[in-house]
């Protein structure tokens, strides 16, 4: 997995105030988007369109990649039951 393309997605986000990590969970990755404060934790592209940016910066397929928004993720960094 080259990580130029990664790093391009990830400024990209960065310069609208939000910040991407990535982590590999077995065969799968999850990638976390949190938000800057004072930015729209809503204003991102739908999760099939972001997984699918993902897909094309890491050579893995939409389907092995779980997103989640800055709405889904509370102050202490935990995901926000449903």
């Amino acid at each position: 997995m080259s990580t130029q393309p990664l790093e391009e997605l990830r400024q990209t986000l960065a310069a609208d105030g939000y910040v991407l990590a990535v982590t590999r969970v077995g065969p799968r990755l999850d990638a976390r988007i949190s938000a800057e404060a004072g930015v729209c934790g809503d204003c991102l592209v739908p999760k099939h369109l972001m997984a699918t940016m993902i897909a094309n910066a890491t050579g893995r397929t939409p389907e092995d990649i779980d997103v989640t928004y800055p709405s889904e993720i509370g102050d202490d960094g935990q995901l926000v039951e449903a």
